[in-house]
């Protein structure tokens, strides 16, 4: 029920039947806000279908729990968490609780008002890197204090930019503080293991789509490809060719459900020799072949 694409909100102004209650959201060009999924009841949202992200997501989980794939890697959700989606991610709900809820919020890129605020949102929203944040019940009251705030303003007649502009980068600023006081402070370092791991499916999100070359990627890392494959197997329980096509599928996916695009552009897209050898790999590794997965 949680973080689409553009799509989600073009379909939802123009269609009233994909969201029951519009009361619980607010969208323009540059800002949304849901103050509740499961109080809205839209219809558009599939399990374990990717979106991508056009925008930039913060998400406060209020109730139950989920599994999320966020650019390969899965995350909990559960309640009184705080979550950072960067733009451009890749996510997919695998499973939520029935009682699963949370409020959202989307941002374009140019929205919020601060200086600096290309290098601002390196560090938040356009990050490989999402972040995930426990809250104390002192933060939780500070998080909702802002939302309450935010959605109050949202109910006035007139778009009220400047004060949401300055209320969103307040909340982020806030956020910043909490993870580098409590959530970055108290977890504990990365090994070298992991850390390899982590700069790996970073560059395997950004380059899949060219480069499906184990050396490539260890000559990235500054590794012999058999150290990489060992590395990454250790860490993972899967292999480097794994984790590369299953970036590949992932954005076959989100380009057969959420484009316009003919299954011959997509195989040109994603760097395959011919559409016969896109559809026989997509099958292969899906079980159907891209049209079906197209139609179902």
């Amino acid at each position: 029920m949680l973080f689409f694409g553009r799509e989600f909100f073009d379909l939802a102004i123009v269609d009233i039947n994909i969201v029951r209650h519009n009361e619980f959201r607010f969208i323009n060009a540059e800002f949304g806000f849901v103050t509740s999924f499961s109080k809205m009841e839209t219809t558009i949202f599939k399990i374990g279908q990717p979106y991508r992200l056009q925008e930039g997501r913060i998400a406060i989980i209020t109730n139950g729990r989920a599994r999320v794939l966020i650019n390969l890697i899965e995350y909990i959700f559960r309640p009184n968490y705080i979550s950072l989606i960067a733009p451009g991610s890749i996510i997919q709900i695998i499973e939520t609780s029935q009682d699963f809820d949370a409020h959202m919020m989307a941002i374009e890129h140019n929205f919020l008002p601060v200086s600096g605020k290309e290098e601002f949102f390196a560090h938040f929203l356009q990050r490989k890197k999402n972040l995930l944040l426990p809250l104390t019940t002192t933060e939780q009251v500070q998080i909702e204090n802002f939302i309450t705030v935010m959605w109050d303003v949202l109910q006035e007649p007139v778009f009220r930019k400047e004060v949401i502009q300055h209320l969103l980068a307040g909340l982020l600023y806030n956020i910043e503080y909490i993870a580098k006081n409590k959530g970055q402070s108290e977890s504990s370092p990365l090994t070298h293991q992991n850390d390899i791991f982590q700069r790996f499916i970073s560059l395997v999100n950004t380059y899949s789509k060219t480069e499906r070359n184990v050396s490539f990627y260890a000559d990235k890392l500054c590794l012999t490809p058999r150290y990489l494959n060992t590395v990454i197997r250790q860490a993972s329980q899967q292999t480097v060719m794994d984790w590369i096509n299953q970036s590949i599928i992932l954005e076959a996916k989100v380009l057969l459900k959420h484009s316009n695009r003919l299954v011959y552009q997509i195989s040109d897209e994603l760097n395959f020799p011919n559409p016969s050898f896109f559809s026989k790999f997509f099958k292969r590794m899906t079980g159907m072949t891209p049209q079906e997965y197209q139609k179902n």
